[in-house]
């Protein structure tokens, strides 16, 4: 494949060309009647249209015949209708956690994790006390936290659906509501439980639909204080209809629809950060003088510059610089976590497209390395900084610090990212459309250090285009939208589209 190095101040005026590349078409049946949208909706098709329609009729009685998988579009749609429906008060003054808890019989290691926070500490000087009673009791609080984080990583795989209570919604409401304000982790790990709950069982789906989660759920579904209040939300919605089986898909704790198109998507985008990244951080455009976090892009702009209709995924995963700073997750545990994840998502089900920046380019190769499935429905890869040959960043930090197996795994010197860059390019032919982007400014390190992190020799994968942006290595992923690097992430999703149309007429 013949190779370009393209200079970013030709980028913007290729994607002026690009920028009404296809028209909107709407062949849709018209909506004639209210009862016409309530039977659309309660069987989840041509939902747009049926939404509309609804918002405009006087009555609201008809909120009376819509079925719980309705209810969910409403509210994942943010509709204000969602505040007319009847609803069941969650709303309890003081909140008993170990009551609360104890009722979820999830077996002896959540019994004993329950007793070792609830433990009274004994002094020093008690001789009948044992040793593992010689600790400091825990703050209520973060008592509350450990338990909600215990029963978090218990929720996001399967579990018996009889071992935990609906009761839990209310006490998951009970708990926003009190540490909204004051404490937004906790509230924040609270609707991630209720995202991984009302995806397992109709029960929790419909006692969520009923409860005063309803309201606040459709609120926060346009209007969350946060990002991540947003697509949390979101999540939410889509996995009570995935219970409810009006999808066929469900996302995950790690995984995050950035973007649902009204019709059925063509193309699935997937979004993968890197050290240090997040969904809510990463994908954000830079920010103000004054510090005030804008845009995400990926959410705001694609479905208004490219008019076909694609869903966009993002991933999210710890990670870490320093050894102490957190538990440490291998490039393959984290490959064989997400093969999982995005397979529930439906990735894999239609063509798609990965957009990845500094490291978040490593687990892409390794995903499409470990999964033959994934790779043959994969049409393109946008390398946004990429470290295929290592960071000179990396080897002080290693120089330096205890590192975590990230940073050691952006050596220059690490043979297991050489491993990793041979075995993708022996499969990478595959992949029609290859992009590297590469920063050319350096960027801050540590105190008054300056450097580039991915420097030309490595950023710049074997096949494909290439594109040198004026820009230091955080802000590649941190667009402005008439910035070159922009024109770039249009102009390499344009031509995956048109490779895959043509793969889908040959």
């Amino acid at each position: 494949m013949a190779r370009y190095i393209i200079p970013s101040v030709t980028i913007s005026a290729l994607y002026g060309v690009y920028k009404s590349f296809w028209p909107d078409s709407n062949d849709k049946k018209k909506i004639l009647s209210v009862e016409d949208a309530v039977k659309l909706l309660n069987v989840n098709a041509n939902t747009s249209e049926a939404l509309r329609y609804i918002q405009h009729t006087e009555s609201k009685e008809f909120l009376k015949t819509l079925n719980p998988a309705a209810v969910a579009l409403l509210a994942r749609s943010g509709s204000e209708l969602c505040m007319k429906i009847p609803i069941k008060s969650c709303v309890d003054q003081k909140i008993d956690v170990t009551e609360a808890l104890s009722k979820f019989n999830l077996g002896d290691k959540w019994n004993s994790s329950i007793e070792w926070i609830n433990r009274v500490a004994c002094p020093e000087e008690d001789l009948s006390c044992s040793d593992e009673w010689l600790v400091r009791l825990p703050s209520q609080v973060e008592r509350l936290r450990r338990m909600l984080q215990l029963l978090f990583l218990t929720t996001e795989k399967s579990f018996d659906v009889s071992a935990i209570d609906v009761d839990v919604i209310p006490f998951l409401f009970n708990v926003y509501a009190e540490f909204y304000q004051s404490n937004v982790d906790i509230a924040v790990l609270a609707i991630k439980i209720l995202s991984n709950i009302v995806g397992a069982d109709e029960k929790y789906a419909k006692s969520m639909l009923d409860s005063e989660w309803l309201p606040l759920i459709s609120t926060m579904v346009l209007n969350g204080k946060s990002l991540m209040e947003r697509l949390l939300s979101h999540k939410v919605c889509q996995n009570a209809l995935s219970s409810l089986k009006s999808i066929n898909y469900r996302l995950s704790s790690d995984v995050y629809e950035m973007h649902l198109p009204d019709e059925e998507p063509e193309f699935d985008i997937v979004l993968i950060h890197g050290l240090r990244g997040s969904v809510a951080y990463t994908w954000r455009q830079k920010d103000s003088d004054e510090n005030l976090l804008s845009s995400c892009w990926p959410k705001d702009w694609l479905p208004l510059d490219i008019k076909r209709p694609f869903r966009i995924i993002g991933l999210e995963y710890p990670s870490y610089i320093f050894h102490f700073t957190g538990t440490q997750q291998s490039l393959q545990s984290r490959s064989e976590r997400f093969k999982d994840q995005l397979e529930i998502a439906g990735i894999g089900k239609r063509p798609v497209l990965f957009i990845c920046h500094s490291m978040g380019g490593l687990l892409a190769k390794k995903l499409l390395i470990d999964s033959p499935d994934l790779r043959k429905n994969t049409i393109g890869v946008l390398f946004i900084a990429t470290p295929h040959k290592g960071s000179p960043v990396a080897n002080w930090g290693y120089s330096v610090f205890q590192p975590t197996e990230d940073v050691v795994m952006l050596n220059e010197s690490n043979v297991k990212n050489k491993k990793l860059n041979e075995d993708f390019s022996a499969v990478s032919k595959e992949i029609p459309v290859i992009v590297s982007m590469v920063e050319t400014l350096e960027s801050n390190i540590i105190a008054n250090a300056k450097s580039i992190v991915v420097p030309n020799k490595s950023a710049v994968f074997e096949q494909g285009a290439v594109y040198h942006i004026a820009d230091v290595h955080l802000n590649l992923c941190k667009p402005t939208r008439d910035s070159a690097s922009y024109g770039v992430i249009i102009n390499f999703l344009l031509d995956c589209f048109r490779e895959s149309d043509k793969k889908r007429k040959a």
